[in-house]
């Protein structure tokens, strides 16, 4: 399963993300100490302490890194995205792929399987068929404790292509600073351009600025409300930014069972902010790296022939509110979601009295209007 991690109409999370290696001012908290009354996110910590006790289903439990590919309907960009990783997990001694297929129900398992057994690969990479489409945070949190121990989780989206070098550069530099809890690398576009993968928080002042459109109007004012880092060169520098994207996640092992795993309730978008702004309330570091890089050709469980738009904006939408309830609490939800209803009621006003009715704007705002009227029940 994959996700698409524009800004577009069809995501309205605002993914944008810090400038040092100091914990978020969000959230303060000291070095390597679990905030008590963070609960895990799921029953994942002791599912993988269980797996270090015993053999694992996934194989060897002194394994340095394991990668899971979550798949939902994109076989052959699986299939390209294992091609990708051969080389690379060669590279990495003891490294090892679980492919969880989130019941795909279209044939995904058996090409994958075919191809594991075509290409050689079944002496790294194995498929783990799913009962259930539970929503990326589910369908990764299944496949890290189908893989065993490990001292790194790589969470990878299937429509990737890792270049060369990039797992074992990721594992050096956390190898080299044990206060990185999670970390990324340069996420580039088929054509090259880099993506805007490293963003600040969107707390709920900064989400209500973004809505509001101010740090654009008024960027000598509010431009420290926008959540993209300005005047920062991502194809070349390096830094820590508050949340990365989980398209491609390099995660300290003893760092995820801490934290319990992403946070099931998250179905599709969000789950990646949530689950670094626990990463710095325990105390680590979220890092991006630009020394390694992967290709990420984006939304491919998200389109239209696997996921209905609608749906998609639902999802989009719900995760908005979930983080905010998440890491700030729950007047933050409800004071942004207010927030957002007022703004896209009085845009379609405005859009309205001056004639606007048949730009295609004005059918978002509208779908978008509907949607936040409703209750935004978990919809799989």
């Amino acid at each position: 399963m994959t996700r698409d991690h524009s800004t577009k109409d069809g995501d309205p999370l605002g993914r944008r993300g810090r400038d040092s290696g100091r914990p978020s001012p969000d959230e303060p908290a000291a070095p390597h100490s679990r905030d008590p009354a963070m609960p895990p996110a799921s029953g994942i910590g002791n599912a993988r302490a269980a797996s270090a006790r015993g053999a694992p289903v996934g194989g060897d439990t002194t394994a340095s890194l394991l990668i899971v590919v979550l798949n939902y309907r994109t076989a052959d960009l699986t299939i390209q995205c294992l091609a990708s990783l051969a080389p690379e997990v060669r590279a990495v001694p003891g490294a090892h792929v679980i492919v969880a297929d989130n019941d795909s129900g279209d044939g995904s398992v058996p090409r994958i399987e075919q191809a594991l057994l075509d290409f050689h690969w079944s002496s790294w990479a194995r498929v783990v068929s799913l009962p259930r489409n539970g929503g990326f945070a589910w369908g990764n949190n299944r496949g890290i404790e189908a893989g065993g121990a490990a001292t790194y989780v790589l969470l990878l989206n299937s429509d990737t292509i890792v270049h060369s070098g990039c797992l074992s550069y990721c594992r050096c530099v956390m190898d080299a600073d044990p206060t990185i809890g999670a970390m990324s690398c340069k996420l580039l576009d088929a054509d090259g351009t880099v993506q805007p993968i490293a963003r600040r928080f969107p707390n709920p002042v900064r989400h209500m600025l973004c809505t509001t459109g101010l740090p654009w109007h008024f960027p000598r004012l509010f431009g420290w409300g926008q959540l993209e880092y300005r005047d920062w060169d991502a194809a070349t520098q390096a830094r820590d930014p508050d949340w990365l994207t989980g398209a491609f996640l390099f995660i300290r092992s003893d760092v995820m069972e801490r934290l319990g795993g992403l946070d099931d309730s998250f179905f599709f978008y969000g789950e990646d902010i949530e689950f670094c702004h626990r990463v710095w309330r325990a105390g680590f570091r979220c890092r991006y790296d630009p020394g390694a890089s992967i290709t990420h050709l984006g939304g491919a469980s998200s389109d239209p022939s696997r996921m209905d738009s609608n749906l998609r904006s639902l999802h989009a939408w719900r995760g908005r509110y979930l983080v905010q309830r998440k890491c700030y609490g729950r007047p933050a939800e409800v004071l942004t979601r207010a927030v957002d209803l007022a703004a896209c009621a009085a845009r379609l006003l405005w859009m309205r009295l001056t004639g606007r009715q048949h730009e295609p704007r004005y059918d978002d705002m509208r779908n978008a209007l509907s949607i936040l009227t409703r209750r935004l029940d978990r919809t799989t």
